[in-house]
C-alpha cells in the first residue's frame, strides 16, 4: 500500500517578472505606472501576455494559477489531512520549494503571488522560522530526482508521451508502491525537457490529450484514497468471517 506519496511539480510555471524584459520600453512604461520593481512581481500571462511572448519557451511561462490550483486540490485532499501527501515544486528557473504538511494555502491567487514573492525574498515563510510552512532552495530538476531516488520505490512521470494506461492500471501500480513519487509538468504546454530517462522507472499518459493538471492530480488522490478504503473494508469483511468460523 502506499503509505506516503509524493507529488513533484516540475518546471513550474512561477517566477518573478524577468528583468531581461525591461529592454522593452513598454514594459519599462508598465513599471512606471505600477510603481513597483520587477522584484515584486510575479509574472503572470493575465497582465504580461503582450510581453511574454518575447520570452524563450513563451509557452510554458507566466502561469502561476496552474500552480496555484493544483496546490489547493493537493492540500484540500484526504490524503493531505492525513498526512500522507508530500508536494515539491520545482520551478523553472531551477528554485526547489518544499511545504510543509501543515500548510493551508491562500485560496486567492494575488496573496497567493504575495506569499510565492515573500518566499523568494526571504527563503523561508515565516522568514528565519525553525519550521517554515515554506522553504526555498536552489537546485536543478535531475539533481532533485536523483536525492529523492533512494527515498522512493517507484517513479513515474506523466506525460501524454508515455505509455497509455487505464485508470485502474496506473491506480494500482501508484497504491502498490511503498513510497510512490509522480512527476508532473506544471505548465500550459510542452514536455518536462531536464530527466534523464533512467531517473523514471514508468512514463504513463492518462488520455491522449492534456488535461488541466489540477483536475488530474484531484483525480488519482481520489482514487488512492478510493482504493484504501475498499482494500481496508475487505480486510475487515475477511477479519469478520474469521471470527464467525471460529
Amino acid at each position: 500500500m502506499a503509505k506516503f506519496l509524493t507529488i513533484l511539480l516540475a518546471e513550474s510555471s512561477l517566477e518573478i517578472f524577468p528583468e531581461e524584459l525591461l529592454k522593452n520600453v513598454q514594459v519599462r512604461q508598465y513599471f512606471s505606472k505600477l510603481k513597483k520593481t520587477p522584484q515584486e512581481v510575479i509574472l503572470d500571462a493575465s497582465y504580461h501576455s503582450n510581453f511574454i511572448k518575447d520570452l524563450p519557451d513563451a509557452q510554458k511561462r507566466g502561469r502561476p494559477d496552474i500552480v496555484h490550483f493544483t496546490l489547493l486540490s493537493c492540500c484540500g485532499s484526504i490524503m493531505a489531512r492525513e498526512q500522507r501527501l508530500r508536494v515539491i515544486i520545482h520551478t523553472n528557473k531551477n528554485k526547489i520549494i518544499e511545504l510543509n504538511p501543515e500548510i493551508r494555502l491562500p485560496k486567492n491567487i494575488d496573496r497567493f503571488k504575495g506569499l510565492i514573492l515573500q518566499l523568494f525574498k526571504e527563503k523561508s515563510v515565516p522568514p528565519e522560522s525553525d519550521d517554515p510552512l515554506m522553504s526555498l532552495r536552489d537546485l536543478s530538476l535531475s539533481d532533485l530526482i536523483s536525492e529523492l531516488r533512494s527515498n522512493h520505490d517507484l517513479i513515474i512521470e506523466f506525460s501524454v508521451k508515455g505509455e497509455q494506461l487505464s485508470s485502474t492500471e496506473y491506480s494500482k501500480q501508484i497504491y502498490n508502491a511503498t513510497n510512490p513519487l509522480l512527476i508532473f509538468g506544471a505548465y500550459p504546454h510542452g514536455e518536462i525537457e531536464n530527466i534523464p530517462n533512467e531517473l523514471v522507472d514508468k512514463k504513463i499518459a492518462i488520455y491522449q490529450e492534456g488535461l488541466d493538471l489540477f483536475a488530474v492530480i484531484s483525480q488519482i488522490l481520489a482514487v488512492q484514497h478510493m482504493i484504501n478504503e475498499e482494500v481496508l473494508s475487505e480486510k475487515s469483511e475477511s477479519e469478520q468471517n474469521n471470527l464467525a468460523w471460529e
